[in-house]
Order: structure tokens, then sequence, then C-alpha cells
């Protein structure tokens, strides 16, 4: 009788120690394998912009740097989707139009580790009791949840980057001795002015050449500032260029130059900051010579150095401090080539300027610029190599922010 009851409580002691360690397993790995679909999921629908093999890929890509019970979790094109989250529902489709009011752009992705894909999760105490292995499945569900209206902005082409969140009075832009003439009448930019808001037309009338305010003829190029809800690190940007002339870095041009930097049949010429390239450099004089204007070293109030076209669409993010007490820049960024142009997803740093364009690539995608962490601000300017206080023109730039939130 001894002998039978020690039978039977060992098959029930086998039992327990089944759930204690197996379940156990099983639940790290659910959490493993949900951890993964999550991470694919995010990244995909930063991408989903370009299209549904792009959020396939990029999923596929970050799932698989994510283990699950030790493999790295691998997925393939059936186990994403590229659909709509309807909010009221809760419930996400396949397809479908996003209105941005009740349904949103969303990517759905499934992880799998089940004996139909032969890669279940083994058992080591069930096989006693005849389960061997244990399916485990998750799902996530990502969506670009627009967390602001849609803001129609002028972007002139006075605006200097560098004076991005800078006190009124600052200066930017070294004074160039090379030109003394009726069409180089200032030599610094200077941030602030006496208007009563940043909505003030008397500081962008389209019909001046010069940006001013009235009173002293100085020029005053704030760029334009984009607030973000605090807290949105990790939310996505997307901006299109709709309208405007066009932006002239001189007023002597023939053409006004493209968001993208584009002019006369698709001509392209980068520059960079004069005064943050060579302001500490050997023998400088000024920057008057254009061929000093051709790295992204070196930086300005706090700011990198940037290379990109001339007269294009540059952003730079902020977090609330003036960007001068914040230490050492991040490097700048290169986007002389049309490939570094053609990014689909951008990841700046904090006073770290870059390439914003039209907003699309050249085969026409929609680009996406992910907010920084602690970033609390965007400024939209343009780009010229000194002296932004004589450029003449304007973009009007359509700016839409999408929180990525994990819905399912």
């Amino acid at each position: 009788m001894a002998v039978i009851y020690i039978v039977i409580a060992m098959t029930a002691f086998l039992g327990i120690v089944s759930l204690a360690v197996d379940l156990g397993r099983v639940e790290t790995a659910k959490t493993e394998l949900r951890r993964a679909t999550d991470a694919g999921a995010r990244a995909a629908i930063a991408v989903v912009s370009q299209g549904t093999s792009a959020a396939q890929n990029a999923a596929i890509a970050m799932a698989g740097k994510n283990k699950c019970d030790g493999s790295f979790v691998t997925l393939t094109a059936s186990n994403v989707s590229v659909g709509v989250w309807n909010t009221r529902t809760r419930s996400f489709i396949a397809g479908g139009t996003a209105d941005n009011v009740t349904t949103f752009t969303a990517v759905q992705v499934y992880g799998y580790r089940t004996r139909a894909n032969r890669n279940p999760i083994p058992l080591l105490f069930g096989q006693i009791l005849g389960a061997s292995t244990c399916d485990v499945k998750t799902v996530s569900v990502a969506a670009l949840v627009a967390v602001n209206q849609v803001t129609t902005q002028s972007i002139w082409a006075t605006s200097n980057p560098w004076l991005s969140g800078e006190p009124a009075g600052t200066l930017a832009s070294q004074p160039d001795p090379g030109y003394v003439n009726s069409d180089h009448e200032w030599k610094q930019d200077i941030a602030g002015s006496t208007y009563t808001s940043k909505d003030d037309t008397r500081q962008y009338d389209p019909s001046k050449l010069y940006s001013t305010d009235y009173a002293t003829d100085e020029p005053y190029t704030n760029p334009y500032e984009f607030d973000l809800p605090a807290g949105w690190a990790g939310s996505v940007i997307q901006v299109n260029i709709t309208g405007g002339p066009g932006a002239k870095n001189d007023p002597a041009e023939r053409n006004y130059y493209q968001a993208d930097g584009t002019v006369d049949g698709g001509s392209i010429s980068s520059y960079s900051d004069d005064a943050a390239s060579n302001i500490n450099a050997p023998g400088y004089t000024g920057p008057g010579n254009v061929d000093s204007a051709s790295d992204a070293t070196g930086s300005e109030h706090g700011m990198a150095n940037i290379r990109t076209p001339i007269n294009s669409v540059v952003g730079v993010f902020l977090n609330k401090n003036v960007p001068d007490d914040e230490g050492t820049p991040p490097p700048g960024l290169d986007f002389s080539t049309q490939t570094a142009r053609d990014y689909n997803v951008l990841e700046p740093q904090t006073r770290q300027p870059f390439y914003v364009g039209s907003g699309q690539t050249s085969g026409g995608s929609q680009q996406s610029i992910v907010v920084p962490a602690n970033a609390t601000r965007l400024f939209f300017g343009t780009m010229d190599g000194h002296e932004w206080s004589n450029n003449s023109g304007y973009f009007v730039a359509t700016i839409t922010e999408y929180q990525i939130e994990m819905v399912q």
C-alpha cells in the first residue's frame, strides 16, 4: 500500500514540478517572443509609408535581433500585415485606408513557436506526463496615431537654423569681408525681434527682399518653431512641402531653388555653415570662400554643422534649454549624396541639424523623422553658407506628428 501511495504521490509531485519548471519556461518564452514582435511592429510602422514590403522587411530584421528560448526569432513576410487599427472596435483590419480619426495606419506582427512551424518550446518534466512540447503564439499591433492637427506653416529663406532656440539679439553667421555691396548690407544674422508674436507678418513679408523690424533695418531670422508634446520621444514627424516659390540665397539668382536644393534642371550644390566649419581653423579670414564650406565639422551655438544642398529645407530638434548651454554637440551629418538624402527613416539627435528637403525621397516615397529623446521643439530653416539675411523666398510646409503606439 505504501508503494502505491508513493507512486501516486510521485506522479502528483512530477506534475507540480512540471507546472513550476515548464510553465515558467513557456511563460518566459512567450514574453521573449512578444518582445520580438513588439520590436518588429515598431520598426515596421516607422517605415510603413515606404510600402508593405519595406514594413515587412523592417519587422523581420528587427524581430530577428531578439531571442526566444535561446534561439533568434525568425519571421517571414506572411507574419506581417499592413492595415488600419480601429479605435472604436479595438481591432486590426488588414488593408483599408486610415482617416486619422477613428482608424489609423497600423502593422500587425505574428510570432509563432509551434509544432506546425517545427519550433515549439520543449518541455523537460512534461515529457514524463506525455507533453513533450508546448506551442507559443504572440501578436503585436503598432499604429501611427496622429497626435496633433496637421500644421501648415511658411518656412522663410531668411531662417538661419543656427539661431534656433537662441535669445533675442544672438548673432550667427560670421561677417564676410569679401562681400561689400548693396546685396550684402548686413554681415550677420540676428535672433529675436521686437514683433509681438512669431506669427507677426512684419517679419514674414514676402514682398520684401530682407526681413526687418522696420525700425533699425536689422534682419531678424528666427527659424519656425514646431512645438512637440512633452514625453513624446519616438514619435514620427512627416513633412510635405506643399507650396511657396522656393528659396534664393542670393537675390541675383535667376531662379528659386526647390526644397530639395535642386535648381536649373536639377543641379545641386552642397554647403556647410561657414561659421561652424572655419571659425576655429588656422588662417580663418571669414566665410568668403565657398570651397571652405565643404564639410560638416565644427559647430555654432552648440549645434552641429551639416553638409546639405544650398537652399534646401533643414530641421533641428532641441530640448527646452538654450543649445549653447548643452555642452559638446553631436557630430555633423553629411547629406551631399542622393543616397544620404533618400533616407526612409531618419533618427537625428538633438542639436544635430538634418536634411528635410521636400519630405519625400527622389522616388516620391514619404520620409519619416523620429523624435529623439528629450526633444521638446523642432525648428525649420533653410541652408546657406553664411548671411541668411539677404535671402529671399519661402516654402509652405505641412507638418504632421504621429505617435507610434502599441495598441495590441
